[in-house]
């Protein structure tokens, strides 16, 4: 959830997500060249609290899952015609080379169909907050790695319109120009971004599946080193000339596994 150095956390903090897409640069401008009307810009504090909870999930090869997440109405007034749009958008192979443009045909598939899939919630009013879930399926032949997940939120307030959107909608010219200052301060343009704020991503992590009998050989093999190294600490311990017991083992030796063992996905 492979070697997932350039995956985007899950369930993370919004600001460690976006310093870690600005890294990659991946980003596919939507209506480059159409000259549309900025939208009014949030406060940070609440735009930053409207799409929050995102989690990818972790699958393989022909199964499904759901991407997880909540939205919240953290302003004063009720948010109308709502919308989440989710978009599958980059991919980075599990064998390395660098994120790159999803395969073709066998990429993960949200909803009904596509790596496009819009939900619309219903009318929230203020401080309330919505949960939700969208389908994901992986194609039997979906190459395993991550795959970003990129999202925009627009809804009407006051008969205004506003729309967020992640790192993933912005070009790198753009994300760099609107992040950096020159005192360093780590902020965000929203307005130099042409959006009322700027919301995390998540990904899906794709992984081949573990093959059964390679599990249970290695369980054996180290359940019978185990039992030799026992049988035979017993015999010296039997054979002692001088009636004394010896110290105790190290209690701290490695595990079969070694002693660097991670969970799947780290």
């Amino acid at each position: 959830m492979a070697d997932r150095s350039w995956r985007v956390p899950r369930a993370g903090p919004p600001g460690l997500v976006l310093a870690i897409l600005c890294v990659l640069g991946l980003a596919i401008p939507v209506g480059a060249g159409v000259a549309v009307a900025a939208p009014p810009v949030l406060p940070v504090a609440d735009w930053s609290a409207i799409l929050s909870n995102l989690d990818g999930p972790t699958l393989t090869p022909g199964t499904s899952g759901a991407i997880t997440f909540r939205v919240t109405n953290p302003l004063a007034y009720e948010l109308v015609a709502a919308n989440v749009t989710l978009q599958v958008y980059a991919f980075n192979p599990t064998d390395g080379g660098g994120a790159q443009a999803l395969p073709a045909g066998s990429s993960p598939v949200l909803g009904t169909g596509g790596q496009n899939y819009t939900v619309a919630p219903p009318l929230l009013p203020s401080t309330v907050s919505w949960n939700w879930s969208v389908p994901v399926s992986i194609p039997s032949s979906a190459p395993t790695g991550d795959y970003a997940v990129r999202f925009q939120v627009t809804f009407s307030m006051e008969n205004v319109s506003y729309r967020l959107a992640s790192r993933g909608f912005f070009s790198t010219a753009q994300w760099t120009s609107a992040t950096s200052y020159p005192n360093g301060t780590p902020t965000i343009n929203a307005s130099q971004l042409g959006v009322s704020g700027v919301v995390p991503e998540t990904s899906i992590l794709v992984h081949g599946a573990a093959t059964p009998w390679v599990l249970y050989t290695i369980l054996g093999v180290g359940l019978a080193l185990a039992a030799v190294g026992a049988y035979w600490w017993t015999r010296s311990e039997t054979k002692s000339k001088s009636g004394m017991r010896r110290s105790s083992p190290p209690q701290s030796a490695p595990t079969a596994f070694g002693s660097n063992r991670s969970s799947d996905g780290d």
